[in-house]
């Protein structure tokens, strides 16, 4: 399980019966880039999923027309060149769309036989948990996994930070085994 504060970094990580290794690289066993113990929660800036490439930069060309005679016939060839613009604009959102599905796609395929849970919060945090393809949503779960657990042991405690900078995630005991013995008390736990 996976929380990612509004800032998109990394917070909080902890898995249980990991069997496959994520991010292809040739060592084998666990490999996390924020921990490796099955319930190590130590931060240091770098998530454990794989990048999917970098997103494409949408950029506008603008034409400029500088003309001093103004006949019908520049009128025309300016309205064509306009259209023509809008046409490779068309052109380039299309090819930017497709490398959209293209990037979801190989996302897809290098998560396949797991199931992403997702839930995010008022306050902008994501919890996000993988898990087979055979287990139902598991949104109720985060979510309570917040209300009871996250609320009560992180955001109530006066010595928690309100914000994570630099990495540095939650580190309360409490709140790492109630999540702990929560998510092993669930009946998919064992599937």
């Amino acid at each position: 399980m996976y929380i990612f504060d509004r800032h998109c970094a990394c917070i909080f990580y902890i898995d249980w019966n990991r069997h496959r290794k994520i991010g292809g690289t040739g060592s084998g066993g666990n490999s996390s880039a924020v921990g490796t113990a099955s319930t190590t929660t130590s931060m240091n800036g770098q998530q454990d999923i794989d990048s999917v490439g970098s997103s494409p930069v949408h950029s506008v060309a603008t034409n400029h027309l500088t003309s001093h005679h103004s006949t019908a016939s520049q009128l025309t060839s300016t309205t064509s060149m306009f259209s023509d613009s809008r046409l490779v604009n068309i052109e380039e959102e299309a090819k930017l769309v497709y490398g959209v599905i293209l990037s979801l796609k190989n996302f897809v395929k290098k998560l396949s036989g797991r199931q992403l849970h997702y839930y995010e919060t008022p306050s902008g945090l994501k919890f996000v948990m993988n898990t087979d393809t055979t287990v139902d949503s598991l949104r109720p779960v985060l979510r309570q996994i917040y209300t009871n657990f996250y609320v009560e042991y992180v955001i109530k405690n006066p010595l928690s930070p309100a914000e994570h900078p630099g990495g540095e995630g939650v580190n309360n005991d409490y709140f790492k085994a109630a999540v702990d013995k929560f998510v092993k008390s669930l009946a998919v736990f064992d599937t």
